[in-house]
């Protein structure tokens, strides 16, 4: 993650709509989280100060500093706790954004504010819901990190670099998981709700930074 990368960005996405870089067929699961969250998406869009303009190396900082306070127990929650992941959902190669943020503040973090919110799910479909809101913002950062890295350097910006050239594979390889093992009406609904939750209480959490 060390070198610059440059290229062009268009105009205000955060997080990247799925349907840019997956097949057409998409499973019952992604299409009712789509839906669940497509309302709560396009407000964080409209509210995300990555695309503002005059938006600067401070800025960013706080808003990294911001994130962490959400980022951090809910990775704790998806990846410290006992939920079942199978074996090809990738979870060690996943439970690394935390980490990105914390080196783009240069590793100074500890006493930074937790949420005390941040979402807790109980089931592997809740889990799945909320990796979804984690996953699909690495998919927004890349984009963004096309257009901000020339303006923001020398920062590094390891949250929006994130997978770098294996964001794509890694965004498909969580939808393959999610059509297999998010598949009856319960499960779905749960994945869809605590996906909700997710955008809420990270748009909330921000807001009250602000």
């Amino acid at each position: 993650m060390g070198g610059r990368r440059s290229g062009c960005y268009p105009r205000r996405p955060h997080l990247l709509p799925e349907s840019a870089i997956i097949a057409s067929d998409t499973s019952p699961a992604l299409a009712a989280l789509r839906q669940a969250t497509r309302d709560l998406h396009a407000a964080l869009d409209a509210a995300s100060p990555l695309t503002s303009e005059g938006f600067d190396g401070s800025d960013y900082l706080a808003y990294v500093a911001r994130v962490i306070g959400w980022m951090r127990p809910v990775e704790r929650h998806l990846y410290q706790a006992s939920l079942p992941w199978p074996s090809g959902f990738a979870a060690l190669a996943r439970a690394q954004k935390t980490g990105w943020l914390v080196a783009d503040l240069g590793g100074d973090a500890a006493a930074l504010p937790e949420c005390p919110y941040a979402p807790m799910p109980a089931s592997l479909a809740e889990a799945y819901g909320l990796a979804y809101v984690c996953e699909g913002a690495t998919l927004g950062g890349a984009y963004l990190y096309k257009r901000l890295s020339p303006r923001l350097a020398p920062l590094p910006l390891h949250w929006l670099y994130g997978y770098g050239a294996q964001t794509g594979p890694l965004w498909k390889g969580f939808l393959a998981r999610l059509a297999e093992d998010v598949i009856t009406p319960h499960q779905i609904e749960a994945a869809a709700s605590s996906a909700r939750l997710g955008f809420q209480t990270f748009e909330r959490w921000l807001g009250e930074g602000r």
